[in-house]
């Protein structure tokens, strides 16, 4: 997804100039401050947090405590290893942002970035944050301007393509529970996928047909897409972006079968990565920080579409969320001063 300008801006506002960097001059000086997370970021996110969880729980005509219930009988053991599981999906993240760009990084640093920008998307949409520490962080590292520039925008690009790749794989395999009872007609499949291609069809004739659109979208999707194709013609770069990515999105669905079979739900593979996946995109295509609502919104749904009943469902989106989100900027915090101390960005 491309960056807005005003959304670069907030991302370069928010993280702390490293040790030897150039002295900014004195229009720059005032947009680069030390990090910090103010008050109000934080009433925000947890006023987000509260209206999510309240629509969800009247869009699912339930009530917070029979999801209490559903919380406590939960399994010690399922839940400690959803955590750990989630938590390796750092790794693959910093593979992956090794092979953006052609400079070699150290892996270290780069799976540490991974942790900090959880500690940033509290206060910005989870793209704009990524793409943003990427690009101070490759800047930082001698990544030529052009190519830290267009490496973020490659590794949402790949995220993406895999994303999309998993869910067309997964979705012949998975049966989808939909209320067809006053329905007749095509199959909940069918009916899907339909929707699907109407919804690409009018995306890409509003982007053609209106020129403001179109001078936007276009000119950055041909530049991601000829960073992503140099970038795949160099075959060990090819397998860490796509191999990385790939990696992370099947452990974040490890991860979400560790916390089900913690509420005593079993699910396939196939399933585990559809409703990862499918949620991983719906939520990404609306901007609010961490994608606050739209995640736990979009992991209750799959799961239910896939058969587990509402109040297990949400349960589970509520812990497979605590894992992703709402624990790890405790220590995404520690990483973001590692990588200032040690001047990575």
């Amino acid at each position: 997804m491309p960056l807005r300008a005003a959304e670069t801006g907030m991302i370069m506002s928010s993280i702390p100039p490293a040790r030897g960097a150039s002295t900014p001059t004195p229009q720059e000086s005032e947009p680069r401050r030390g990090h910090h997370v103010r008050a109000k970021d934080l009433v925000l996110v947890a006023a987000l947090v509260v209206t999510a969880y309240l629509v969800i729980a009247q869009l699912a005509d339930i009530g917070f405590g029979t999801i209490a219930d559903q919380l406590r009988e939960a399994e010690p053991a399922w839940l400690i290893l959803g955590l750990i599981v989630a938590q390796c999906t750092y790794v693959a993240g910093g593979i992956a942002i090794r092979g953006t760009v052609t400079t070699p990084l150290p892996l270290l640093p780069c799976v540490l970035l991974q942790s900090a920008i959880k500690f940033v998307n509290l206060t910005v949409p989870s793209s704009a944050g990524r793409i943003g520490m990427n690009l101070r962080f490759l800047q930082q590292m001698g990544v030529p301007s052009p190519q830290a520039v267009a490496a973020g925008t490659i590794d949402d690009v790949a995220r993406k393509l895999v994303q999309i790749g998993l869910l067309l794989l997964t979705l012949p395999l998975v049966k989808v529970r939909l209320d067809t009872t006053k329905l007749s007609g095509p199959s909940p499949d069918s009916r899907l996928l339909a929707a699907i291609g109407v919804a690409l069809v009018i995306t890409g004739v509003v982007i053609v047909a209106v020129p403001k659109f179109r001078a936007r979208i276009i000119p950055a999707v041909k530049s991601a897409l000829s960073g992503v194709w140099e970038v795949a013609r160099i075959r060990h770069k090819r397998l860490e972006l796509f191999g990385g990515r790939l990696a992370a999105e099947l452990l974040y669905a490890l991860a979400l079968g560790a916390t089900c079979l913690a509420y005593g739900i079993h699910l396939n593979l196939a399933q585990l990565v559809f409703v990862n996946t499918a949620a991983g995109l719906v939520s990404g295509l609306i901007p609010t920080p961490g994608g606050i609502g739209a995640a736990e919104a979009s992991i209750s749904a799959g799961l239910i579409a896939v058969g587990v009943d509402n109040p297990t469902a949400i349960a589970i989106a509520i812990t497979q969320r605590l894992w992703t989100f709402y624990l790890p900027p405790l220590w995404g915090y520690g990483s973001l001063r590692w990588l200032t101390k040690k001047g990575y960005v």
